[in-house]
């Protein structure tokens, strides 16, 4: 496979593509399933092609079979969804005309590296980070890798934003023999992480052991406590000292040498800045911050949270967090020039849509969760009972209900509404009778609007690409490292500086 640098011209080709695509549907994405019901949405936003090829509820259950459930799909019964969803995955990152992606292998060969071959090292986390540290760990080890003499490795440190319980950086530091400083905002997280690492040392040797007989197909022997003694007894003191923590609020003042120096009392051969998963403007901090600090030669991002981004050109929005809405300074979109002259507003509807995963829903064939269709119906209710209530209320999660009349006193509880405890039970059946119909063509709606889901995160992560070219930086990549089943935000941001 032939190595590939994506060009400006190329990303901003891909750009344009998606935002015409987008265009007719701004109104689409950024509307609220709460509102289903209340502002008619089937009728406002699906596409009168795809409306017509739902007529009966018979029909409905079958485009979700064979047009969602099934990769081989009846263009012949239902061409105007086969088509809306063909358009659809075409607009994917995956799909876009210029390869924009750049592959795990490609990137190998760019750098003249390979990635060797990953033990699965079982280490007190699920499946599915499991998957999300081993290959971010190996990536970003290659990565040091290529940009350093052998003599050099251990003299370049790693810094890990948005730290947390320190999977990432535990792996990196016992693994890989790197120093590692793991910087999270929360005291606590940083506190946990170095608890959390002490007990994995001790038992280091011993998954590793277990890891590479699994390897070779063996089944290993039960640990036992003079195994756990041993495993102990062979952890060295240079391991122990590779991962330090600070707690901090990452923004584009920090100074990441000091902070280096401050923690491993030597200066380093370079920083390569990492973070896995890192919520909202924090993603887009460490664009610019590598951008920012000469010593900072590595960035291996993966984003998550857009919803949490601060948009520039979009106000007025309601934020769950605002302790972290209030400490992020910077905007975290659009970060390019070119958007920026373009002044494009994703809202927040929209931006939490870019965070849904299609390719989990497809896999597992799951259908919206019966709270979404009973907060519809809720609305319905706060329109006749409390008008001046609409599009105000946050209901948030309500468990543990067997019926919508539970569901209804339980959001009255909740939200501290005699209003909405004193619906009498008749008129709530009422409404459940009248709108029967309405939940299969909202749980179809859903999956319609989920649709768009990729197009959107492709326009947010293209931006943070775009934003590393116009500076400069020829070698900068968009690569699809996970299993898109196993964890949704599977794209990471690669940049280097010659």
């Amino acid at each position: 496979m032939e190595s590939r640098v994506v060009g400006e011209r190329e990303v901003k080709s891909a750009l344009e593509r998606l935002l015409s695509y987008l265009e007719p549907h701004w109104d689409f994405v950024n509307c609220h399933m709460v509102n289903y019901l209340t502002d008619n949405h089937w009728t406002h936003f699906v596409p009168e092609a795809l409306r017509l090829e739902t007529s009966t509820a018979k029909k409905i259950n079958q485009i979700i079979e064979q047009q969602f459930w099934h990769s081989e799909r009846d263009n012949l019964q239902f061409p105007a969804f086969a088509k809306f969803l063909a358009a659809c995955k075409r607009f994917r990152l995956e799909g876009c005309e210029n390869a924009v992606l750049t592959s795990v292998e490609q990137l190998e060969q760019e750098l003249s590296v390979a990635m060797e071959t990953q033990l699965s090292i079982k280490e007190f986390m699920s499946a599915k980070k499991c998957h999300e540290v081993e290959q971010t760990a190996a990536l970003v080890d290659k990565l040091v890798q290529s940009v350093s003499q052998p003599a050099q490795k251990a003299s370049c440190c790693i810094v890990d934003a948005g730290d947390g319980k320190g999977y990432l950086s535990s792996r990196l530091a016992l693994q890989y023999g790197h120093r590692v400083l793991g910087i999270d905002s929360n005291e606590s997280n940083t506190e946990n992480a170095l608890t959390r690492n002490r007990k994995l040392q001790r038992a280091w040797n011993g998954l590793t052991e277990r890891a590479e007989l699994q390897s070779q197909g063996i089944i290993p022997p039960r640990r036992g406590k003079k195994a756990a003694q041993r495993e102990t007894n062979s952890v060295s003191h240079s391991s122990m000292e590779n991962y330090k923590t600070t707690a901090r609020f990452i923004t584009t003042d920090i100074n990441l040498d000091d902070l280096v120096t401050q923690h491993f009392d030597q200066h380093s051969n370079g920083i390569c800045l990492t973070g896995l998963h890192t919520c909202g403007n924090l993603a887009t901090t460490c664009l610019q911050v590598f951008h920012a600090q000469n010593s900072c030669r590595i960035l291996c991002n993966i984003g998550c949270c857009y919803h949490l981004l601060r948009e520039r050109y979009s106000h007025q929005e309601f934020f769950g967090n605002k302790v972290v809405m209030e400490q992020q300074t910077e905007y975290g979109f659009p970060l390019s020039r070119y958007l920026q002259q373009k002044q494009l507003r994703l809202g927040r509807n929209a931006r939490m849509l870019a965070a849904q995963s299609i390719e989990r829903t497809l896999a597992a064939k799951e259908l919206p969760n019966i709270t979404l269709y009973y907060r519809a119906l809720l609305e319905l209710l706060v329109c006749r009972h409390a008008p001046q209530l609409k599009n105000e209320l946050q209901v948030g999660k309500v468990r543990k209900f067997g019926s919508f009349s539970e569901y209804v006193q339980k959001c009255a509880k909740k939200l501290n509404a005699p209003w909405l405890a004193a619906v009498e039970e008749s008129e709530l059946q009422a409404l459940l009778k009248d709108h029967e119909q309405d939940r299969q063509y909202l749980e179809l709606f859903y999956l319609i609007r989920m649709s768009f889901a990729p197009v959107l995160e492709s326009v947010i992560l293209l931006d943070r690409l775009l934003y590393l070219k116009e500076l400069g930086y020829e070698h900068s990549y968009l690569i699809d490292l996970f299993d898109a089943v196993i964890s949704p935000r599977h794209y990471a941001i690669v940049a280097i500086k010659q």
